[in-house]
């Protein structure tokens, strides 16, 4: 299927400023890029005016719900969604059903990317074998199929020795690292921040310093390693 997109307003990366252009586009895949196209037979033309056209979207924290719990997402239906949004890559979090925290679990889920998607999958891996945070994750076996971002998403590590040492790994291997940045005993299962609001609903707020003790510590982590 041919399709031309005439006189949008094209975001680029090499430039602060809109490209007034056209875009032809075959089979899926962008053929030329510029100013006054003509369009061959047996193409669809879209007026793009005053439109703004942009590249594809890399969200880095998406929840596919696979392996374990693909009747609420699956990476087939996930990636689906995500290209009809403009994302055109993804990094899934690890807190599967197993969690992702071995390089065989990690094989399993890129597999199912490979057969099923129509985008780059990527995941990320876990910090601690089961997100448990009492025992570090194999990152070695992960990273040697190419996982680069290390997270306990959705859960503190609260032990500081087993994430100072996890942070000295993802410094050795060049991996990111991504913290979930919460005090549980401060921040509770609460639903609106300490403040004036929740006084005045008469409900328990979580305080910013639930977030901000642990920043604090991850920073100094970070900087220690």
């Amino acid at each position: 299927m041919n399709l031309l997109l005439k006189n949008a307003r094209i975001a680029s990366e090499t430039t602060p400023d809109l490209v007034a252009a056209d875009v032809f586009i075959q089979d899926g895949i962008i053929q030329k890029i510029g100013a006054g196209l003509a369009a061959p037979d047996h193409t669809r033309v879209i007026d793009c005016k005053n439109e703004i056209l942009l590249p594809g979207f890399f969200d880095a924290h998406v929840h596919f719900r696979e392996p374990g719990h693909e009747q609420k997402e699956s990476i087939a239906s996930g990636s689906e969604a995500a290209i009809n949004g403009g994302i055109t890559g993804v990094v899934m979090m690890p807190n599967t059903s197993p969690a992702i925290d071995s390089g065989a679990a990690a094989a399993v889920v890129l597999d199912s990317a490979k057969r099923t998607s129509r985008i780059p999958i990527h995941t990320s891996g876990c910090v601690t074998k089961g997100r448990a945070g009492k025992q570090l994750a194999a990152i070695d076996s992960m990273r040697n199929l190419g996982i680069k971002m290390l997270t306990d998403d959705g859960d503190t590590i609260l032990n500081s020795a087993i994430l100072y040492r996890a942070m000295q790994y993802a410094s050795e291997f060049g991996m990111f690292f991504a913290s979930h940045c919460e005090l549980p005993e401060l921040a509770g299962p609460r639903a609106l921040n300490d403040g004036p609001v929740s006084y005045r609903l008469g409900f328990q707020g979580s305080p910013a310093c639930a977030e901000e003790i642990i920043i604090d510590r991850d920073i100094r982590l970070a900087h220690a390693t």
